[in-house]
């Protein structure tokens, strides 16, 4: 990894804000502008109320089903975020004593989004109004059987809009104040349930969690959700999500990502040996039992996950060749949701575009990851054989059918060559700083900043001639002693050396909490 170190003159950004070294240095070096610096610093958890004419739309004609005692169906989605999406729609329909059902599809069997199958499954069942929530504006052949039955239905995203939506009712940022620009799916839903419920502390938490799930730019009102949904966390609620994290951690953006999101996540991908709706019932829960029994499912479900990943990535890395430019990886033994981690890690470790497939019936299903420099998405977009694709430019999703499977495989060699692209590592960037400004204070200074949104510069720093110690080295991490007393740790799994006696870390500075002990951290980044 390539590192450039920037030294920031923090003086007159500590002087204009009243902040300290630390986080004076981190905010001249982000050149972030006075408005996004007040933004930051501001504290403010105040949520607002959207006024959008289409939320109002939507939500009157949620009252008119109330009224009129209509049955309702809410079409969710299997990641963390439509997981949270489709509880906070429920808990809304239900403060409105509207009758309601739910339902997730299986990510393996059905895919993704909103289907006509299951429209008419609903409609059968006497559900008159069908809302999605963190889908729909792809369901155009749900959306077509919908109106054909007569049954409105409501749509409530956040993805891109590239056709038209055929349904008068449609709640996207695109469509509201450009305070909600950045909402994820569960912060539409939670919009709606404000307009129509009021405040609710459980739902502010897990459209909380559903925005550090979904990486949505932090600002504007999704960064007021996640500070006052992580103030909510911090006091236990709700019970079901606080169980989530391993006992004793801070609750923060960090652990919201790493510790509570994998294992909602972690249900969707092992739908064969997990039930995705039943994650929307235990999220609801108020029952301790209950909670603490699910959170142990979730957690074994989690550690199969792992195991499974951990097996497969070894089993892909035997496919990899250094003559190739873009790994292709496929085997009957892999598992379709894990599929993505796997192509993750191997285009971290490879530096390659890669795509890894599973089989399922007459397809072959996968995932793919890309880097820097390498849109995927515009890559694929062009080819005629895919059953199914759909992603960005680092992820893809993608299906080809058995028997065009050989014609996928060359039109990839052959678009490559004509490519002739050459990797490059990107250049990362780090703060110079001191070891004696790394106080407690300053530290706990850079906290006023969080959650730190990732489109500013990322908040790395940078100790060079320092004087640092191994004092311990485990399977895992090894751990360095400064002079100053804060520990620095080193993970093994990010595959850096670990020397003696290092004179320069770069990493992420924090002060870790744990049973009640403090100490000064850097979680390293770099090192030489």
């Amino acid at each position: 990894m390539r590192w450039e170190i920037i030294d920031a003159d923090e003086e007159v950004c500590c002087s204009t804000y009243g902040i300290g070294p630390l986080l004076g240095k981190l905010l001249t070096a982000s050149e972030a502008d006075d408005d996004q610096i007040r933004e930051l610093l501001s504290g403010d958890t105040r949520l607002t109320t959207s006024n959008a004419e289409c939320l109002v739309k939507a939500c009157q004609r949620i009252l008119k089903a109330a009224r009129n005692h209509e049955m309702v169906f809410v079409g969710g989605d299997y990641d963390a975020d439509g997981i949270c999406s489709t509880a906070i729609m429920k808990k809304t329909l239900d403060k409105l004593r509207i009758k309601n059902g739910y339902y997730i599809p299986d990510r393996f069997k059905e895919g993704y989004g909103l289907s006509a199958a299951t429209v008419e499954l609903a409609v059968q069942k006497g559900y008159t109004l069908i809302m999605t929530v963190d889908n729909g504006v792809k369901a155009h052949e749900a959306i077509r059987r919908a109106n054909e039955l007569g049954v409105d239905i409501i749509i409530t995203d956040h993805h891109r809009i590239e056709e038209e939506i055929e349904t008068e009712y449609v709640v996207h940022p695109d469509y509201m104040e450009p305070e909600y620009e950045y909402l994820s799916g569960a912060g539409v839903a939670l919009q709606i349930s404000r307009y129509l419920t009021g405040e609710d502390d459980s739902l502010t938490a897990m459209a909380a969690v559903a925005a550090v799930a979904d990486v949505m730019p932090l600002w504007r009102e999704t960064r007021k959700i996640v500070r006052k949904g992580m103030d909510i966390l911090k006091k236990g609620r709700p019970a079901s999500l606080k169980a989530l994290f391993i006992p004793g951690s801070a609750v923060n953006e960090t652990t919201i990502a790493f510790q509570v999101v994998p294992k909602l996540n972690s249900v969707g991908r092992m739908n064969d040996i997990s039930n995705v709706n039943t994650v929307v019932k235990y999220l609801l829960s108020e029952n301790e039992r209950v909670i603490s029994d699910y959170a142990a499912q979730l957690n074994m479900v989690n550690d199969r996950r792992k195991e499974l990943s951990a097996s497969e990535t070894k089993m892909a890395e035997e496919y990899c060749s250094d003559d190739e430019d873009f790994l292709l990886i496929r085997d009957e033994r892999f598992h379709e949701g894990i599929c993505g981690l796997t192509a993750g890690r191997i285009a971290g470790a490879q530096k390659k575009p890669v795509l890894v497939m599973a089989k399922n019936g007459d397809l072959w299903k996968g995932s793919g990851r890309s880097v820097p420099g390498f849109d995927l998405f515009a890559f694929f977009s062009s080819f005629s054989c895919l059953a199914s694709f759909g992603g960005h430019e680092q992820a893809v999703g993608i299906s080809v059918h058995q028997d065009d499977f050989e014609e996928f495989r060359h039109e990839i060699t052959r678009k490559m060559e004509e490519m002739s692209f050459v990797f490059e590592e990107p250049v990362q960037q780090a703060v110079r700083i001191s070891e004696y400004q790394c106080t407690m204070n300053n530290i706990l200074d850079l906290e006023q900043a969080s959650p730190y949104p990732k489109e500013l510069f990322q908040p790395n720093f940078a100790l060079c001639n320092c004087h640092a110690e191994k004092v311990q080295e485990t399977a895992k991490v090894t751990r360095y002693r400064l002079e100053n007393g804060m520990e620095a740790i080193l993970y093994k799994r990010k595959g850096l050396p670990s020397p003696d006696h290092p004179e320069r870390l770069i990493g992420r500075l924090s002060v870790n909490r744990w049973r009640n002990i403090i100490t000064l951290q850097m979680e390293i980044e770099d090192i030489q």
